[in-house]
């Protein structure tokens, strides 16, 4: 199982400051969509120059115009694009077909969709490379919230996923044994007190 960290920060310099501090213990490298709506895709591009040799994920969370916005993306040095599960099929095939114009992927993200097993059985027919099942920060501030819904999914789906919403120290061993792909840590490694050591010890947590 691969770590991804989502750098849900606003500045390239944040960016790129906390990247420098976890890349040897992460995998994918996400740019969260906040980030790329302050700083545009040079953000993308900066981490991609950075650290050629890890996995660049741009969280677009695409709804319309697929292939443009995936291409632009890739573009500007981009590995992995995603496309909202809740956007057209149309719009899932043109992001595939840019990404294959490039040799890059498409993660589909499962946010807002209420059926996730079928939807991403569905996107992973139209190409996608895995999919997110992702719940939201606002989502996981609901009371109730329990990463045990997303992993059943997952387990459910049968198809190449990762999970987003609550991955820490406590919950990563779930996470795997649940069958994932890609772990996705955010506040569990950006908000703790030495993020390189958060880092370190979810890695070290994957068997």
């Amino acid at each position: 199982m691969k770590l991804q960290v989502a750098l849900d920060l606003l500045t390239v310099e944040d960016a790129l400051d906390l990247a420098g501090k976890v890349a040897d213990h992460v995998d994918i490298i996400e740019l969260g969509t906040p980030l790329i709506k302050a700083a545009g895709l040079a953000a993308v591009t900066a981490i991609k120059d950075a650290h050629p040799d890890k996995i660049v994920f741009a969280d677009m969370k695409t709804m319309d115009a697929g292939e443009l916005e995936a291409d632009i993306a890739f573009k500007a040095g981009a590995d992995l694009v995603s496309v909202l599960g809740t956007a057209d099929d149309s719009t899932i095939a043109g992001a595939v077909k840019a990404a294959k114009a490039h040799n890059k992927g498409i993660v589909v993200d499962l946010i807002g969709v209420a059926d996730k097993v079928s939807r991403a059985r569905e996107s992973r027919a139209l190409g996608a490379k895995f999919v997110e099942f992702h719940a939201g920060l606002d989502e996981q501030a609901q009371p109730g919230y329990n990463l045990r819904t997303l992993l059943n999914a997952g387990e459910e789906a049968r198809v190449p996923f990762s999970v987003a919403g609550g991955v820490n120290k406590a919950t990563i061993e779930a996470v795997q044994t649940a069958g994932a792909d890609v772990a996705v840590a955010g506040s569990a490694i950006y908000s703790a007190a030495d993020p390189e050591l958060a880092a370190k010890e979810l890695k070290a947590a994957i068997k």
